[in-house]
This record gives structure tokens, C-alpha cells and sequence, in this order.
């Protein structure tokens, strides 16, 4: 059973699961998703994980992703770093503002830099 793991908040289904393949591919690790901020810090309450990835607008809901972003590292036992899952480089600079890691987009996913990102949190 993997001992790392990654939590996906507000992506489709279909992005979900292109995220879910790329990192079961290279990473020994359990992915969750949550639809929604709630889901997600409700999840963060009962688990550490090692790396949150974060839709830039959450499909369910159209919630901010940057909004969750400054909500969780407001939050004073924020520990898990945080990527942005958005093509837009503007979006991409604003959560690194907020305290996120570099993330990547959808675009990105076959990147090798991707997987460099990836590792940087998912390897021992």
C-alpha cells in the first residue's frame, strides 16, 4: 500500500483521471479527490498528504482555487505544499504569490518538467 499521498480538489473527471494515470505511472502513491473546498479540508483535517494539487476554477463548483490556495496557508497547521493545476501562467505566478509551489497545466501533463515537479514531492 502506497504511504504517500496526493489530494486532487476540483478537477473533472476527465482531468482527474489524466492526473490520477500520470502520477500512478511514475509514483507509488494513493490519490483522493475532492469536489469541493469543504471536501477538501475536511480531508486535510483527517490526513497529511503529501502534495495538493489545485483546479484553478473547481469544475463542480466554479469555487477559486487561488481562494483555496490563501484559505489553507491562512490556516496556521497548513503543512502540505500546494501546486495550481491551470495553463495560465498569470494564475500560475499568483499562487506562487500565495505561498503554492510551481505547478503545471493540463497541457503540460507529458512535460518531463512535469515529472521533475512531481518528484520533488512524491519521491523519497
Amino acid at each position: 500500500m502506497p504511504h504517500k499521498s496526493v489530494l486532487s480538489i476540483g478537477q473533472c473527471c476527465a482531468d482527474h483521471s489524466s492526473i490520477s494515470r500520470l502520477i500512478n505511472q511514475n509514483f507509488q502513491v494513493e490519490i483522493i479527490n475532492a469536489d469541493s473546498s469543504t471536501e477538501a479540508f475536511s480531508l486535510i483535517d483527517s490526513k497529511t498528504f503529501s502534495l495538493i494539487l489545485v483546479n484553478r476554477i473547481f469544475d463542480s463548483n466554479a469555487e477559486s482555487g487561488l481562494d483555496f490556495i490563501e484559505k489553507y496557508y491562512s490556516k496556521k497547521a497548513s503543512s502540505s505544499p500546494i501546486m495550481l493545476i491551470s495553463n495560465f501562467e498569470q494564475s500560475q505566478k499568483d499562487a506562487l504569490k500565495l505561498g503554492a509551489d510551481l505547478g503545471f497545466g493540463k497541457n503540460a501533463l507529458t512535460s518531463p518538467k512535469t515529472l521533475l515537479k512531481l518528484k520533488k514531492h512524491l519521491l523519497d
